[in-house]
């Protein structure tokens, strides 16, 4: 047969950097070697060691700002570990309400359309009414939307409440860092983005295997009601802990439309996507009418970030070609790196009867590959060149995906067959994407930091809506001998985009910033 599954694993915990000043980020990682060239002020606030005052001693840093980096920090685990520990639970979801493979595919998209809306609108709002209000709104939809999960009586609620839920995460992820941030003095704060970056590659490292203990003890339902104390207990130190940061004169309105023709292209599109297989047909008039109305929606969007004047998506910084090229290498990546996460554990439980605790601890080798991969690459980027190291990484995802489309089947041989895919992946995913977001950052000037990093983030979302949509499509069948062919051409799909990915970073770019303008 052909193989399946392997390791997409995350760190799309990014901070908006419009929220934080002066910290230039590479995909949620402090630069501390080797900062992106910047301004002249900031090149100058950094010129003095990361760690030490002018006097040659570490800086004091106060015992409030600890405590508000650590809620910060929480922030970030909450949102990665219930991303990432649901993904264990979706054959659970699957039986325990007998329902369909694109029906369960909903709760996973909506997931990843809500954020893809949600995380450029929340910035704004929290520079407009508040980051610490802002933070708590998320975290208090988080705790709800919690609940709302463990206690829905059909698969359609918890779908609806999977949404709720990746709007309190986009919500929250913004603001968290921009509030702790400024309790630092400036030569520790890349100190402060570090160790704040470090949480959501921690969150997804064991997520899995908590998550498989959780499912053992007391089910799915479970799985997502452990999040809702956690957020409530948050809401409690955000409270006592962080304190409201300035908020700056609002200059234009807010791009309200431009938020719901986004949502409403990605999610229309989706649905023609998943629902256009065995359910409506591809060549029906319900399906061709969904896709219709997203072409449309994607249309209207685009012409309005046209001619807004503070739109969500700035099409100025397009003009720049290592933006585009960047971001569409970006896309198609994560077309894989987020979808394929619920292939892997999928195959694990259904095909080769793996325990809730196995397939935990069977994935968790993916996100240990991708922390250790990322921080690796991040240190060697500049010496090896960065596109050249994103080829490279490129190229390791495509041969871990072939290597499972070529070797998996029915017969059970994990180390061989299985785990070099996800290990692989994690290796390739963490020399390409994280470097992307990078070379995306240093095509720009500093002002529109967090314009660019909100669009690579944005893109990475909207591209996993529309992989997972495209994945329940190919596999509706998940057991038995006749699913292996489901998964054959799921992953021969995976392949494809894969080769189209690494093909796209050959375009040449200009490495250096290019004037953008609205």
């Amino acid at each position: 047969m052909g193989g399946r599954t392997l390791g997409g694993v995350r760190r799309e915990f990014e901070v908006d950097l419009a929220h934080v000043p002066r910290i230039p980020l590479i995909d949620g990682v402090a630069d501390v070697d080797e900062p992106i060239p910047m301004a002249e002020s900031v090149a100058s606030s950094r010129s003095a060691s990361p760690s030490d005052s002018d006097d040659g001693q570490p800086t004091e840093v106060s015992a409030r700002a600890w405590r508000a980096l650590a809620v910060a920090s929480l922030g970030t685990v909450l949102v990665g570990f219930n991303s990432t520990a649901t993904n264990i639970a979706i054959t659970d979801i699957r039986d325990g309400f007998s329902a369909t493979a694109s029906q369960v595919g909903w709760g996973v998209a909506g997931y990843f359309i809500g954020t893809a809306a949600f995380l450029p609108l929340a910035g704004r709002l929290a520079d407009r009414v508040g980051r610490k209000r802002i933070f708590q709104v998320g975290l208090a939809l988080f705790a709800v939307s919690a609940v709302l999960s463990a206690i829905a009586p059909t698969i359609w609620a918890l779908n609806a409440a999977r949404v709720v839920q990746a709007i309190g995460g986009a919500a929250v992820l913004p603001a968290s860092l921009a509030l702790a941030l400024p309790l630092f003095p400036e030569n520790r704060r890349t100190t402060a983005v570090g160790l704040w970056s470090a949480a959501g590659p921690l969150a997804a490292a064991i997520a899995p295997g908590l998550a498989a203990v959780i499912l053992a003890a007391g089910g799915w339902r479970m799985v997502y009601f452990v999040s809702a104390p956690v957020a409530a207990l948050m809401f409690v130190m955000a409270l006592r802990t962080l304190e409201e940061q300035p908020t700056a004169p609002v200059t234009s309105r807010l791009d309200v439309l431009g938020a719901v023709a986004g949502t409403i292209a990605v999610a229309a599109i989706v649905a023609a996507i998943m629902q256009g297989g065995d359910t409506w047909g591809y060549g029906s008039p319900v399906t061709i009418s969904m896709a219709s109305v997203g072409v449309v929606a994607l249309v209207v969007f685009i012409t309005n970030s046209a001619r807004h004047p503070a739109p969500l998506l700035n099409l100025g910084l397009f003009r720049s070609r290592g933006v585009w090229v960047t971001n569409l290498a970006n896309f198609l990546i994560s077309i894989t790196s987020l979808s394929i996460w619920f292939v892997w554990p999928t195959f694990l439980r259904d095909m080769w009867g793996y325990s809730a605790i196995g397939v935990g601890l069977g994935v968790t080798v993916g996100p240990i590959a991708a922390g250790t991969s990322t921080v690796l690459a991040s240190r060697i980027a500049d010496r090896v060149g960065r596109v050249a190291l994103c080829r490279l990484g490129s190229a390791i995802c495509v041969l871990a995906v072939a290597w499972q489309f070529s070797r998996l089947g029915a017969e059970v041989n994990y180390w061989l067959d299985f785990a070099p895919g996800p290990i692989l992946y994690g290796i390739g995913w963490g020399m390409s994407t994280p470097i992307l977001n990078s070379l995306a950052l240093s095509a720009v000037d500093d002002e529109y930091f967090g314009e660019t990093n909100g669009l690579f983030n944005t893109l990475r979302y909207a591209a996993a809506a529309l992989g997972t949509g495209a994945m329940f499509a190919l596999l509706p069948v998940t057991e038995g001998v006749a699913a292996l062919e489901y998964y054959d051409r799921t992953l021969l799909f995976y392949v494809m985009v894969g080769l189209a990915a690494f093909a796209s970073l050959w375009i040449p770019m200009n490495e250096g910033r290019t004037r953008t303008r609205r």
